[in-house]
């Protein structure tokens, strides 16, 4: 068993990855810059910190003996960067730096980072996007995780400091409080009115359930074999429409009613990122299909009305 940090553990994914790192008996360093009650569970220890505090970070690692580090922690809204740049930039690029600077002075052997398929860009045109697509980010979100991508790289090339890379899809599930385009349509639903937009049913997007995405996390955090640029696509398996998503809805939600429009939301369009190294190399499988993933997301959020 090892001591693990994570950062950003109290957030949506962050809390899954916990209680996984917990369940399969390792100690997790809770990282956060908001204040927490001790844990009842022995292993799970609360540490109070900034991202940008290299000192308190290599103090940390040092006390608890970490051994590698999980970083959830950042801006992690596309549409939010796009209102706030330079803080989306402050928080995704330096306080990343920051904590890989600390795993560096630390001797930490292996950091893991979230990439996004934003940093692709618009992929028009490949039916299939590969690890070796180009990245041309369109958002400032995109631009930031590209950039943490290659200072991972750099740092891996340069220093020894294993770095994987995450290029993750749409997380959805339980837990999830922040608006997303699939949490809106169906709290509309289940308040018993017409989700209704001009258009978007055409938009393709790349849905994978938070229990599949804290799963291929820690397969990144312990795996023996890497590829030679430590990045690895995240994704449910499939590369459903919109209107795909919103026809599945309606099996699911009684009475429940979808005016959408054809073409896209809005967002940047991609082919399906293809999972074969993702698989071959960390041993991953999605577990939650779309239909059961989709049915536990709408017990949650009736349960857990605004």
């Amino acid at each position: 068993m090892m001591n693990i940090m994570v950062t950003g553990g109290r957030g949506f994914l962050g809390k899954y990855i916990v209680d996984q790192l917990l369940q399969e008996g390792h100690t997790v360093i809770d990282y956060s810059r908001d204040m927490q009650s001790p844990f009842e569970n022995p292993n799970h220890l609360f540490v109070f910190g900034e991202l940008y505090d290299i000192p308190r970070l290599i103090t940390v690692m040092k006390e608890y003996r970490v051994e590698r580090i999980i970083h959830t922690a950042g801006q992690s809204n596309p549409v939010i960067s796009l209102q706030v740049p330079f803080a989306t930039v402050e928080a995704n690029i330096m306080g990343t730096i920051a904590l890989l600077e600390a795993a560096r002075l630390s001797d930490i052997r292996r950091v893991v980072l979230y990439s996004s398929e934003a940093a692709y860009g618009n992929t028009t045109g490949s039916e299939l996007v590969t690890l070796e697509t180009p990245l041309i980010p369109r958002t400032p979100y995109g631009v930031t995780k590209a950039a943490t991508e290659m200072f991972g790289r750099a740092y891996q090339y340069s220093f020894g400091l294993e770095c994987v890379s995450i290029r993750l899809g749409q997380v959805y599930g339980p837990g999830r409080f922040l608006e997303e385009t699939v949490r809106t349509a169906v709290k509309t639903v289940l308040a018993g009115e017409v989700f209704k937009l001009d258009y978007g049913r055409d938009q393709k997007m790349h849905l994978i359930h938070v229990k599949d995405a804290a799963d291929f996390s820690l397969k990144a955090c312990f795996a023996e074999r890497l590829n030679e640029m430590a990045v690895y696509h995240a994704t449910g398996g499939g590369h459903p429409t919109f209107g795909q998503v919103l026809d599945i809805l309606e099996t699911l939600v009684p009475n429940a009613k979808f005016e959408v429009g054809k073409g896209d939301l809005g967002f940047e369009r991609h082919g399906m990122l293809d999972l074969t190294e993702s698989k071959n190399d960390l041993g991953y499988e999605p577990k939650i299909d779309l239909v059961h993933g989709l049915q536990e997301y709408i017990h949650w959020l009736q349960e857990n009305e605004d």
